[in-house]
């Protein structure tokens, strides 16, 4: 029934369970018995003091109409309403306390009509008093009517206090029995238990004993060597019996394991010495990556393609060549290892295979495979690995040899490196073009302007050569915002960009400087001849007929202003900058759409 080393912990849980349920249940249940006592004796002891209370209260009040009547001061009487008050509560509160009781119920409304009754003839007595008719109260009080019912309500409030007296010590003498009980329930039912436990408890590591030392001695044997040793796999619990199959299994697996292990070891010895043999491409190849991942030009990733590349795989020559995203061709950036140059200069994506397929192709006999448009028809043996990154062709490795399987290793790692190279230098140059020009317009930003002035400036100062900075401010430009729409600004603002940068050499620098501002940077230009330039740029700015979405948005014209360097300006470019800032703005104070030197 109880095979398993489970189910016998879970009875011995199940057993001692039990047992601490019914012992708290029996001690839960004497303890609100006693809690029971102990209330019903505080309610029983509340009585007894309320009587007495009461009793004290009628005697305060009567002593005071007492000393009042024969005195006649009222000093004597100062407490007597309060007193009647404070019996009257306490008979109505005793009366409402031993509802439990009929017979002690009844006592109590008799003590409550006998209080009543008194207090009733007392404060009559105490009402003439007060009314000056004292001989009519004292005669009141010689009759004595008033010594028979005080001595009627003390019988009344000892009969009730004796009955609860009683019942207090009935009561309390319950309590000790229960009290006795509880003792010796905790006591047994404790005892009971330890036993019970420790029976249990002895019984199930008994045979947990006998069943671990078989498994120990089977196993300390087989430590030592004795491979042959096995375990009884029936040894009376499901938990053992499992264990014992284990060690068997694991044992019979052994020697298969030693026989797979000779064969391992021989396969690391092979694979220890083509890892010795690739230990120099490895170490080339982590040079060559860390110097890619250094080049910022593509002059320096081609020479660093051609220094190693030859090294990783010696008599293989090759080309590399990256995808230019503007013409959709790949272009020749590095050959290797012959005199003459090695693949075509250029090629479209669609002329390769590999490119085409997404995956390595390559001939490695004369004829065994169809044969790219961009190899020469000489070539009859070749290897195109093409290089992707994020699912997009960055480049292709070409290489004009068969590339041998010792060899693949090399290969995969060195696409990998080249890949990332040119994924990198093509960030850092989407980078660069994000950070210097202005997203709108495609002209340079204010961040590189900047940066450029303080360079002329410097080249300036040093070769006493001329230096020119126009500001221009599109005239309006925020009525056209207003009436058109800030997609019309927009369409302004590149169209005359686009009218600026023909407008001034390549080698003049054209930047946006805010909103609607531009900024020019020219060299070597006199000023007659950059006012020349300026003016013909205005003019054109003056024709120009914009429309969009089918309206005419007017014309639109230019202020500028312009500034030339000279050696009385400080170095810094706020001071130029301010010069040619002061001319737009007195171009734009005199009435807009003119020429103004500062």
């Amino acid at each position: 029934m109880l095979h398993s080393l489970t189910s016998r912990i879970v009875f011995v849980g199940s057993i001692v369970s039990v047992n601490l349920v019914c012992l708290s249940g029996l001690l839960l249940s004497a303890s609100n018995s006693m809690i029971s006592s102990f209330e019903w004796n505080a309610h029983r002891q509340k009585i007894t003091e309320i009587v007495s209370e009461t009793l004290s209260d009628l005697r305060e009040a009567q002593a005071e109409e007492r000393g009042y009547l024969l005195t006649t001061d009222p000093s004597f009487a100062k407490d007597f309403d309060d007193r009647v008050a404070s019996a009257l509560a306490k008979v109505n509160m005793l009366e409402q306390l031993v509802q439990d009781n009929p017979i002690q119920h009844e006592r109590a409304q008799s003590l409550q009509i006998a209080t009543n009754e008194r207090l009733d003839t007392l404060t009559k007595q105490i009402a003439l008093a007060r009314q000056g008719r004292f001989d009519e109260a004292r005669s009141r009080v010689i009759i004595g009517q008033g010594r028979v019912n005080m001595a009627i309500i003390a019988q009344k409030a000892d009969e009730i206090r004796q009955t609860e007296q009683e019942l207090l010590i009935a009561r309390e003498a319950t309590a000790r029995a229960h009290v006795t009980w509880n003792r010796n329930l905790v006591i047994g039912g404790c005892l009971i238990i330890v036993l019970l436990v420790n029976g249990l408890l002895y019984f199930v590591l008994n045979g947990m004993r006998r069943s671990v030392s078989q498994i120990v001695r089977a196993m300390s044997d087989f430590g030592n060597g004795n491979r042959t040793v096995r375990v009884d796999d029936q040894m009376g619990c499901t938990e053992f019996d499992m264990l014992a199959q284990g060690y068997n299994t694991m044992a019979e697996r052994l020697n298969a394991a030693m026989q797979a292990q000779e064969a391992s070891d021989y396969k690391l010895l092979k694979a220890n010495t083509e890892l010795k043999r690739n230990n120099e491409a490895m170490e080339l190849l982590g040079e060559m990556a860390h110097r890619l991942q250094a080049a910022r030009t593509s002059d320096e990733l081609s020479a660093i393609i051609c220094a190693f590349v030859p090294r990783v795989l010696p008599g293989i020559p090759g080309a590399l060549y990256t995808h230019n995203h503007t013409t959709n061709q790949l272009e020749r950036i590095a050959h290797w290892g012959s005199s003459t140059p090695v693949g075509c200069e250029g090629l479209h994506p669609s002329s390769c295979w590999a490119l085409r397929l997404g995956q390595s192709h390559s001939v490695n006999t004369p004829g065994g495979d169809v044969s790219c448009q961009h190899v020469d028809s000489n070539v009859s043996i070749y290897h195109c690995e093409p290089l992707f990154a994020s699912g997009e062709v960055v480049g292709l490795l070409y290489l004009q040899s068969h590339v041998a399987e010792e060899n693949r290793f090399r290969l995969v790692a060195l696409v990998e490196n080249i890949a990332s190279a040119l994924v990198n230098q093509n960030l850092q140059k989407d980078l660069l073009e994000q950070t210097i020009h202005d997203p709108l317009t495609g002209l340079y930003n204010r961040r590189y302007m900047e940066e450029t002035l303080n360079a002329e400036i410097a080249t300036a100062s040093r070769n006493n050569t001329a230096l020119g900075l126009i500001m221009a401010d599109i005239d309006h430009f925020k009525h056209i915002n207003d009436e058109f729409g800030h997609d019309a600004g927009d369409m302004v603002l590149r169209t005359i960009a686009n009218e600026i940068q023909n407008s001034f050499r390549s080698n003049d620098i054209v930047c946006r400087f805010g909103g609607e501002e531009f900024l020019i940077i020219t060299t070597s230009h006199p000023l007659n001849t950059l006012i020349q330039r300026v003016e013909n740029l205005r003019a054109s700015l003056s024709r120009l007929e914009l429309h969009y979405n089918g309206r005419v948005l007017g014309k639109t014209t230019m202020s500028f202003g312009v500034a030339m360097w000279d050696k009385s300006l400080p170095t810094e470019t706020t001071a130029i900058i301010r010069k040619a800032d002061a001319a737009l703005y007195q171009a734009k104070k005199d009435g807009r759409d003119r020429i103004v030197v500062g």
